[in-house]
């Protein structure tokens, strides 16, 4: 039995798959097996996929139909015994180090549940575009700067204002602590690393590598689901779900959370219910999720939202918000 199984679900990355599977078929480390998944690709996914059937390292399984990638992730871990598993995108890749570094990260520390490596964003012809410890700079310019192991619940610290490990692909997970989270959650499509990295930390500790292993390709098609109106929708919903498993859990939040997130999203919430029109069930939807946060909140403006903006835009149907509850009502101005 291998000791890891990395797990690739890919759909229409045909152009992009050889250099998928040769950066994990040439790793240093080589006590793994590779599971190739198809999710109903319709380009030559499943051509190029079956080049690799006949290595003995490889796992080759084909579908016809498509489905939630997560949910082919979640199948595909219930079929493996392997101590670690690492759940890989088919359009990134990796230098050939990355196993051996994160497997000495876990072997070392029993207590860790989650070891990633930083970062390299690149471009869909794989040019480096920057390290994506520049996304985590304005949180800590020394935390992502060299190596550590750490309390799982003080990286919650860091997530609680954003996903601070940017790319499942570059992180090796213990399964034990993988399954005590629940898996990867298939009630989204956006945040579904986010939240499961805060079931892992809450539970166990993290290791973290420095050098950028792990190649990102952000986007690699058109308009993304991230850039749309139904994405900015989908992605304050689903953001709005973590913090609050955050707040369920008991994690205390940082000093300036409010400021640096909550604020800034209730913002920016207001501004796509203005300009971009909006599902009124999702964003009512959102409006329960805020009330259900139980932070300070300008009650007044979001009595305005109600009668005015939803007004505008679902004739009628505003009236079925139900109202916030006098404890909400607090002074806080998000209006500047």
């Amino acid at each position: 039995m291998p000791k890891v199984s990395i797990i690739v679900v890919n759909y229409n990355y045909a152009r992009y798959l050889d250099e998928r599977i040769q950066s994990f078929l040439n790793q240093t480390y080589q006590d793994f097996e590779l599971i190739l998944i198809d999710n109903g690709s319709t380009d030559n996914s499943a051509q190029i996929i079956n080049q690799y059937k006949e290595d003995k390292r490889v796992r080759v399984e084909l579908f016809s139909d498509n489905i939630h990638p997560f949910l082919r992730w979640n199948r595909a871990v219930e079929s493996i015994k392997s101590e670690y598993i690492v759940i890989a995108a088919a359009d990134d890749s990796c230098d050939p180090r990355l196993l051996e570094k994160l497997v000495e990260k876990l072997d070392a520390n029993p207590s860790v549940g989650l070891a990633f490596a930083q970062s390299w964003e690149v471009d869909s012809h794989g040019k480096r575009l920057r390290s994506c410890k520049e996304t985590t700079d304005h949180l800590d310019l020394e935390r992502w700067s060299q190596d550590f192991i750490d309390k799982g619940i003080n990286e919650c610290q860091y997530l609680f204002l954003q996903c601070t490990i940017p790319n499942p692909s570059g992180a090796l997970l213990r399964r034990e602590i993988f399954d005590q989270a629940g898996r990867l959650s298939t009630q989204m499509r956006m945040c579904s690393d986010w939240l499961l990295w805060a079931k892992m930390l809450t539970i166990s500790d993290i290791a973290f590598v420095a050098e950028p292993l792990n190649y990102y390709r952000e986007s690699t098609g058109g308009i993304s689901l991230r850039q749309s109106v139904e994405g900015s929708i989908r992605e304050t919903e689903e953001t709005l779900k973590v913090l609050l498993y955050f707040r369920e859990a008991g994690i205390p939040s940082p000093n300036n959370f409010c400021e640096k997130k909550y604020y800034p999203l209730l913002r920016d919430w207001l501004k796509m219910l203005s300009f971009k029109h909006p599902s009124f069930r999702a964003n009512l939807r959102i409006l329960r999720l805020f009330q259900r946060m139980g932070l300070r909140t300008n009650y007044q403006l979001l009595k305005y939202i109600i009668s005015e903006v939803l007004q505008r835009k679902v004739s009628n149907t505003y009236r079925k918000i139900p109202s916030f509850k006098r404890e909400h009502e607090h002074t806080a101005d998000l209006s500047q």
